[in-house]
Formats: structure tokens, C-alpha cells, sequence
């Protein structure tokens, strides 16, 4: 038998799943990074990032954008040692350079900023530039909301969204984050401005799955179920021109307020490097300066929420990570072979 027939079927079918315990991830991961010259305590601050958004069923988020990271790093489209630096900075606000670094190395050294500004003044806002892909932003507010903080994030991203009617991509999925503190579980809200985020359609196109009507537009501009031919073509915003609105404010908030670009130029490459300009923004809130008993308020709210038969946004994640935690986190075979072979992950 050809050698390439044995690697053939030495690789995972891809419609099978195959289990990995949560804490082999991150040290796989964790040590990939470390391999390309990722300091180790900033190598461990994005594994975790990656393998929490699978915990949490947000696979779009996570070891699905290994490959890429692994890519850019070694290409130098990222830099793995950033000298992030805080530009400008009053009593509430800080502008932070990213030095084109790690994305969640970046929202984590954000949100510290952004929690001892809260601490002193009350609020802090952080403006971040220079930076890459976050991940999942409710990663973030989690972080704030644990502190006890009322957290807010926003991330522009490359365009992929046209303006209803139009043709021509304008804005990104440009997501929205924000978690509240409650006696229990912390409320959290994390969702593209798009009608699903874009990492979604392409999981669907590696997996060869379609996907529901009313996401995207093809390469041709018609509605689509391919999810190959939506990643030629147009996102649609959640909600109309009203998403879109959103989408419009995340991308002020998040690109154009750290004085990185917006619209069709955002997130291109920075002059004299070979890195993308990725905007964040975090505000940082605690609710204690304004009326003490916030987080007993927030939990009444939730609990009368559960009692009409709501779910608590964030609540189902958790659940699931728990499931997670103890049985093992499933990954499609196709996505694992990837991360073998393009990643180089010890898998």
C-alpha cells in the first residue's frame, strides 16, 4: 500500500468526533505557542481563551482559529513578544498599543486596565489599537463581571457585512459583549452584530454542513445555503438596517475611538508591518459608586426571568462547560487532523 493511502487512513474521518479532556488541550496548545516564541505566561492566557470557547460550545471561537494564529505568528504577521503600551491615559480613560500582539493578550492587560480605573473613578474605558482577533468577548466581561464590575466590550472586525440593499462589504460582525455581576452566575451577553458570526459559516464550509437561509448572500449576491459560497460573499446584519446600526457603533467604539480606521479599511494591515490594526474597546463600571446592592437587584431580575421560562443569557454555556469539564470536550475529526498538520499540535 502507497504511503500516502496509509497517512489517508490514519487520519480521523472527518464527520467523527473525537474526545480530548479540557486540560490536554491546554497544555497541547500552551505549548505550541511556547514553541514559537509565545512567553509562557502569555502562551497560557490564549490557550485558555481557545479552549474556554470550546468548553462553551463557541467552537467558531476557538481551536477552529489555531491554525491561523499559528500561520501568522510564524509568518510575522503577529508579534509574539508585544511591548504593549499605554499611550494616553487620564483618571477613567486609557489609549493601549497592542504592538500588534496576541488578541487576548490584549483584552486581558485591557481589562486589568480597564478594573483598576473602576476601582479609583468609579467607570474606565479602554481604548485598544494595534491589536488581532479576541475571540469570544464574553471571555472578557466574565473576567470583569467576576470583580464584580458591569462589563462592556466591542471588537471591530475585517468587512464582511455590506449595508442592507447594498453589495459592497462595509462593516464586520463587529461583536457586543457585556456582563452584569449577580449574587450567583453572572449574566452575560456576547453576539455578533451579524445575523451568526462569521467563524460559524466557516466551520460549516470545512464540515461541508449548509447553513439556514438568511445568514448570508453568495459571491453572485442571491441568498445562499452554501456555506462555501457565503464565505465568498456577504454576511447579513442581524435585525436589518438596525443591526447594522450596531454594527456602525461597534466599529466607532471599538476601531475608530483608539484612533485605528473604520469601515472598509479596518483591521488592514499597519504601515511598516505585516500585522492587521484590530480595535477594541472595554468599559469597566462599578455599579457600588452609583447604588449599592447591585448584584442582589441583577439575580431578583434573572430568577423572575427563569420563572417565566427565560433563559438567562450565558446560563446554558455554563451548564455546558460544566458537561465539558468532566466528560471531555468533542472535536470533529477534520478540525483535528488540521490542527495536526497546519498547527502542528501534539495531539
Amino acid at each position: 500500500m502507497a504511503l500516502s493511502e496509509l497517512r489517508r487512513l490514519a487520519q480521523p474521518s472527518v464527520r467523527s468526533l473525537i474526545r480530548f479532556p479540557a486540560a490536554q488541550l491546554l497544555a497541547a496548545v500552551t505549548a505550541r505557542l511556547v514553541a514559537l516564541r509565545v512567553p509562557s505566561a502569555d502562551a497560557e492566557i490564549v490557550a485558555d481563551s481557545l479552549v474556554e470557547a470550546e468548553l462553551e460550545d463557541h467552537g467558531s471561537h476557538g481551536l477552529l482559529r489555531l491554525p491561523l494564529l499559528v500561520e501568522r505568528l510564524q509568518s510575522g504577521q503577529i508579534n509574539p513578544e508585544p511591548a504593549m503600551r499605554v499611550l494616553a491615559s487620564r483618571p477613567a480613560t486609557v489609549l493601549l498599543d497592542a504592538d500588534n500582539g496576541l488578541g487576548p493578550l490584549a483584552g486581558v492587560r485591557a481589562v486589568a486596565l480597564a478594573a483598576d480605573r473602576a476601582r479609583a473613578a468609579g467607570a474606565g474605558v479602554v481604548a485598544v489599537r494595534r491589536s488581532n482577533h479576541l475571540g469570544a468577548l464574553g471571555y472578557y466581561v466574565r473576567r470583569l463581571a467576576g470583580l464584580g464590575f458591569v462589563g462592556l466590550a466591542f471588537s471591530n472586525s475585517p468587512p464582511a457585512m455590506a449595508p442592507p440593499g447594498g453589495r459592497v462589504p462595509f462593516l464586520g460582525t463587529n461583536p457586543i459583549a457585556a456582563g452584569f455581576p449577580t449574587t450567583g452566575d453572572p449574566v452575560i451577553v456576547d453576539l455578533a452584530t451579524s445575523q451568526v458570526a462569521r467563524g460559524r459559516i466557516r466551520r460549516a464550509a470545512r464540515t461541508g454542513e449548509t447553513i439556514p437561509e438568511g445568514w448570508a448572500l453568495g459571491a453572485a449576491g442571491t441568498p445562499t445555503t452554501d456555506a462555501r459560497d457565503a464565505m465568498a460573499g456577504l454576511l447579513l446584519p442581524v435585525g436589518g438596517y438596525k443591526g447594522f446600526a450596531l454594527a456602525l457603533l461597534v466599529e466607532l467604539l471599538g476601531g475608530v475611538l483608539g484612533a485605528g480606521d473604520g469601515g472598509p479599511d479596518a483591521c488592514r494591515p499597519v504601515p511598516g508591518t505585516r500585522g492587521g490594526d484590530v480595535g477594541h474597546c472595554f468599559v469597566a463600571i462599578d455599579p457600588g459608586g452609583l447604588a449599592p446592592g447591585f448584584a442582589e437587584r441583577s439575580a431578583v431580575v434573572a430568577d423572575e426571568l427563569r420563572g417565566l421560562g427565560g433563559r438567562v443569557p450565558g446560563e446554558q454555556r455554563l451548564v455546558e462547560r460544566a458537561r465539558r469539564l468532566a466528560a471531555g470536550i468533542d472535536l470533529p475529526g477534520e478540525l483535528v487532523a488540521e490542527l495536526r498538520e497546519r498547527a502542528g499540535l501534539a495531539l
